[in-house]
């Protein structure tokens, strides 16, 4: 990451306004939470993102496992292996299904051919998924 030295004055109480391009570089966002480290001896303040017990990604607390001083919960880690690495991954159908769900969220007009193609399935494994949750969602509603 590139060293950017800016010069900023405090406000009348006491605060300090750090620019949204900065906090960009270091993958920090609305939202997001911040941890503070002051070294009294060399007058060093430090600034990071705190993840605390959630996944680095989705924020999730459930199923989390360490990778490289990251956590990253279950879900992500498939994820990861799916659309980074195009890696053809086997995951249970629960998974799966959880997986199609949040695309059909986030990309709701989207074909089976292109849900496909993002998480590195075939059409029809897509077909039976989509059967699996409308299965899934009757009996909850018959319930």
């Amino acid at each position: 990451m590139p060293h950017v030295k800016m010069t900023k004055n405090l406000d009348p109480t006491g605060r300090l306004v750090i620019p949204k391009e900065i906090l960009y570089t270091c993958g920090i966002f609305h939202g997001h939470s911040i941890e503070f480290f002051a070294d009294e001896k060399t007058g060093t303040l430090l600034l990071q993102r705190h993840y605390g017990q959630s996944c680095h990604f989705c924020l999730s607390t459930e199923k989390l496992s360490d990778f490289k001083g990251f956590l990253i919960c279950k879900n992500c880690h498939y994820m990861l292996k799916i659309v980074f690495m195009r890696v053809q991954v086997f995951q249970p159908k629960e998974i799966m299904s959880q997986l199609l769900l949040d695309l059909y969220e986030s990309h709701p007009h989207a074909t089976q051919q292109q849900y496909a193609g993002i998480l590195g399935i075939s059409e029809a494994r897509i077909s039976q998924l989509i059967q699996q949750v409308f299965d899934q969602t009757s009996a909850q509603l018959e319930e």
